[in-house]
C-alpha cells in the first residue's frame, strides 16, 4: 500500500518514462510494480497509448511498465524484450529439493543489496526456481547466487524469458462464518483475530480489494473479490454458502499458497 506522496511519485516516474520515450525515440521501462501499483498507474495514464505492462508471462503479478516511441508498435517491442527482462533458472541438487521456499529465494536476493522493485515474480518448484529480473541485474544476481553456500551444487543460469515454466496457481480452501459481510468481519475471521485488530489493519492501509486500497471497515465484500492483506496473504472470496444455525454467513475462501 502506498500513501498519497508515494503514489504521486510513482505516477510521476511513469509519466517521465513515457515522456522520455516520446522525446528521445527510444524504449524505456520502470522497475517492477505490484498489482496495486499497476492498477493506480492504469487509472492515471488511461489516455496514453504507447505503453504496456510486462512481467514475463500472462499471469505475472509483478510487471514493469514499458513505454515505446510512436515509430514502433507493441509487437516490435516484444521482439526486443530480451534486452529488457530475463530470468534466472536455479536447478537444485537432490539434497535440497523441496526445502527452499519463496521467502528463502526472496530473502537471499534482497541480501545482495537489491530492492524488491528490481525483482519480478519468483516461480518456485520443489527442484527448481525461476527468478524474473531486469536484464541489467541478471549477471550480478546469477553470480551472487552461485556463491551462496547452499547453492554451490545448484545449476544457476540466465535463460530467455520465454523459456520459463509458469506455475499453475495453487489454493488452500478455507471456510469462515461471519455476522455480516463487512470487511472488518471478514478480515478478522480470515486472520483469526479480533475485529479491533482487523480494523487497525484496514485503517492502516494494509488491506486491498481488487487491487484498490480500502480503508472503510464497513465495505461489503462480494463474491469473486480478490483480497490482499499485507504480510498475511492473498485470498479470493469464492462462494457464499448460506447461513448456519446461528444465522451467520458461511463463506468459502481460496487462499493463495
Amino acid at each position: 500500500m502506498q500513501n498519497n506522496q508515494e503514489r504521486s511519485l510513482l505516477i510521476a516516474k511513469c509519466i517521465d518514462k513515457i515522456r522520455i520515450s516520446k522525446t528521445q525515440n527510444k524504449i524505456t521501462n520502470t522497475d517492477f510494480l505490484n498489482s496495486y501499483q499497476i492498477n493506480e498507474v492504469q487509472k492515471e495514464l488511461f489516455k496514453e497509448k504507447k505503453f504496456f505492462f510486462y512481467g514475463g508471462y500472462e499471469e505475472a503479478e509483478r510487471k514493469i511498465l514499458i513505454a515505446y516511441p510512436n515509430k514502433l508498435e507493441k509487437d516490435d517491442v516484444i521482439e526486443k524484450i530480451d534486452d529488457i527482462i530475463t530470468a534466472i533458472k536455479i536447478e537444485l541438487p537432490n539434497e535440497i529439493c523441496g526445502k527452499i521456499k519463496h521467502k528463502d529465494y526472496l530473502g537471499m536476493i534482497m541480501s545482495f543489496g537489491l530492492t524488491r522493485e528490481r525483482i519480478g515474480d519468483i516461480i518456485v518448484y520443489d527442484n527448481k526456481a525461476y527468478i524474473i529480473v531486469l536484464k541489467e541485474n541478471a549477471e550480478y544476481i546469477k553470480n551472487s547466487i552461485s556463491q551462496e553456500r547452499k547453492f554451490k551444487k545448484a545449476n544457476v543460469e540466465i535463460i530467455d524469458i520465454n523459456d520459463i515454466e509458469p506455475k499453475q496457481v495453487e489454493f488452500e480452501e478455507i471456510k469462515i462464518s461471519v455476522n455480516s459481510l463487512r470487511l472488518d468481519n471478514v478480515v478478522a475471521e480470515i486472520l483469526k483475530t479480533s475485529r479491533k485488530i482487523a480494523q487497525d489493519f484496514i485503517e492502516q492501509e494494509k488491506v486491498i480489494i481488487n487491487y484498490i486500497g480500502e480503508t472503510k471497515n464497513t465495505k461489503a465484500i462480494k463474491q469473486n473479490d480478490v483480497l490482499v492483506i499485507r504480510g498475511k496473504g492473498k485470498f479470493i472470496i469464492d462462494e457464499f454458502l448460506g447461513k448456519n444455525k446461528k444465522g451467520k454467513e458461511i463463506i468459502k475462501i481460496k487462499k493463495y499458497k
